[in-house]
């Protein structure tokens, strides 16, 4: 009798092991569940916020924003992302081109943030690359820009044109066309350096020639 009573006491054993595991298994598999749900949750902020701006991003002052627009549409091919509006006019402006972004602000004289031109000169050279430079460049001058040297091949392996925009800022317009070495370089330098006047007299006929 006693041998009997251990056969029957053995499968409640095993029936109580069986029954235990289905709430196991939905502990550990609750574990991943909220660990991903967590992971997500942290990813939502990015601190550099790589989806609206690259590392760095120009501020430009001008002195009508919705026209600066305008004319960097037109000229260089940005889209405007948006312009922020107040009562008192536009205070800020998102333009893109590719994966850059450039921002506008209007200038104010009593803050003393003002446009390039308000200045009579600016310290900083924007350089747009573009797909084909004598056609943004010829479009750019169409558009209100001002030459300050024509477009030519650049001992660097950029064919390069610079202008000024209609708020005074100053862009270089490239399109990469040659990967030259150093020595390719130095030489192409030491050519430049030999005309001196030839390259100011093309600077200086370059109203004419756009």
């Amino acid at each position: 009798m006693a041998k009997a009573a251990k056969r029957k006491s053995k499968p409640n054993k095993k029936s109580a092991r069986v029954s235990n595991q289905p709430k196991a298994a939905k502990k550990r598999a609750a574990k991943p569940a909220l660990s991903a749900a967590r992971k997500t949750a942290a990813r939502k902020i990015d601190p550099l916020n790589r989806k609206q701006y690259g590392a760095v991003t120009p501020n430009l002052y001008v002195r009508d924003i919705r026209r600066a627009a305008e004319f960097y549409r037109s000229a260089f091919g940005f889209t405007v992302r948006g312009i922020m509006d107040t009562p008192q006019g536009a205070v800020h402006g998102e333009l893109r081109l590719r994966d850059g972004t450039l921002m506008l602000s209007p200038e104010s004289p009593a803050q003393n943030n003002l446009s390039a031109g308000s200045i009579g000169n600016t310290p900083t050279t924007l350089y747009l690359l573009v797909e084909d430079v004598d056609n943004v460049f010829h479009r750019a001058v169409a558009a209100g820009a001002k030459v300050t040297m024509p477009v030519s091949d650049m001992f660097w392996g950029d064919r390069v044109g610079q202008l000024t925009d209609p708020d005074g800022h100053r862009w270089m317009i490239a399109t990469h066309k040659a990967e030259p070495t150093p020595a390719e370089m130095a030489a192409a330098m030491r050519r430049m350096s030999e005309q001196p006047a030839q390259a100011a007299a093309a600077v200086a006929g370059a109203e004419s020639e756009y």
